[in-house]
């Protein structure tokens, strides 16, 4: 797997949208906090499933890992 840069996507001010996602060209990652599956969240379905504006660090309340069945799922920003 190449090497990957991810970003913090806690901040004070706005949190990071969909929106902010596909206009930088970034990556969204689902990571497993139990056996550390990765994979990579497809964000054209986030929109059309929620809306442009709906807040990455809430989208991990929805995730399940599809390895080990565990709800503790981490969403990371990378870069392209």
């Amino acid at each position: 797997m190449p090497f990957v840069l991810f970003l913090f996507i806690y901040s004070t001010t706005t949190p990071t949208t969909p929106t902010n996602v596909t206009a930088n060209n970034y990556r969204l990652l689902a990571v497993c906090d139990h056996c550390a599956n990765t994979t990579e969240l497809s964000v054209k379905v986030l929109i059309k499933a929620h809306r442009r504006n709906y807040p990455v660090p809430r989208i991990k309340r929805r995730l399940k890992c599809t390895r080990c069945q565990s709800d503790s799922c981490a969403v990371q920003v990378a870069l392209p």
